[in-house]
């Protein structure tokens, strides 16, 4: 009798099978707690800012003159149109009923994190619906910072990037052969660059949630947001993800009475909007620019 033969024995042998349901380790970062949202009743709508221009101050008048007529503020105005994002999922009364795991509990936390996926798709490609800049170093994030972006929005700025940039940002070093990629001491968990005046922080987010542009040539571009996305994207939340489920719904040749199922569907509205285009900027760095520098050193 052996143990690898069924008939032989096997039989008796048990198998330890879990049928908890184990998940894999993975990074995951939203994007929304980076942006401005605004919850709104309405299907859509509009909000009025103030256009941004140079005052040039009152001018001398002497006595008796005429006094001259200054430029008035001017307005303008940025609409909203809510958009529904969805999806369902099928499963058998059978499955939901004979399962000794919390499947319910799994399915809700598989649609929550779609909906995490979802938002940050939203955001970034509103971000990305900026002109791109190239960067080919530091040097062209500090001129952005100090130049591009200004008083105006340099203090409250940082540096969104994915592992790529992570990677890259890490092996900066100043003349010291000291590493600029730095720990906050009154947050070790928040990164910062710290050269010379400079000093911003860097929320990292994983490339499978900000993947980098590989191009058909093979160069891997890293893409870098640089600025303050509060006062730069405006999101417009309709109604918070809201989940149902159904015995008797029917989805085109699905029909949930018949085949004795439970649909759980989920439903999110929503809009992304520039809320202040001169309040980031969306930089990417090449990284074959390393290797050429690298040949050439």
């Amino acid at each position: 009798m052996t143990e690898g033969s069924p008939a032989d024995g096997g039989y008796t042998v048990p198998e330890d099978i879990q049928t908890k349901v184990n998940e894999y380790r993975s990074a995951k970062k939203s994007l929304i707690d980076l942006v401005d949202v605004e919850n709104v009743t309405k299907p859509k709508g509009s909000r009025t800012f103030k256009k941004r221009s140079q005052q040039t101050g009152f001018v001398k008048v002497g006595e008796g003159k005429k006094i001259g007529a200054k430029t008035t503020p001017q307005f303008e105005r940025m609409s909203y149109e809510i958009s529904k994002y969805a999806g369902y999922l099928p499963v058998t009364n059978e499955l939901l009923s004979d399962s000794d795991t919390n499947i319910t509990g799994t399915l809700i936390s598989w649609l929550g994190d779609e909906s995490r996926v979802t938002r940050n798709n939203i955001i970034l490609d509103t971000v990305k619906t900026q002109k791109k800049q190239a960067i080919t170093g530091l040097d062209d994030i500090k001129k952005i910072l100090n130049v591009t972006l200004g008083q105006a929005f340099k203090s409250t700025s940082k540096i969104t990037t994915n592992d790529d940039g992570l990677q890259w940002l890490d092996t900066l070093k100043n003349s010291k052969d000291e590493y600029l990629l730095q720990p906050d001491p009154a947050n070790p968990m928040q990164l910062r660059i710290c050269a010379g005046a400079t000093i911003i922080p860097v929320f990292i987010v994983p490339n499978e949630d900000m993947p980098s542009d590989v191009s058909t040539e093979g160069h891997r571009k890293v893409p870098f947001i640089i600025g303050d996305l509060k006062e730069g994207v405006k999101f417009f939340d309709r109604n918070l993800m809201s989940i149902m489920t159904s015995e008797i719904a029917a989805i085109g040749d699905l029909n949930a009475f018949e085949e004795d199922l439970t649909i759980f569907r989920a439903i999110e509205r929503e809009d992304c909007k520039i809320k202040d285009s001169a309040a980031f900027v969306y930089a990417e760095f090449d990284l074959a620019d390393l290797t050429v520098k690298a040949s050439k050193a």
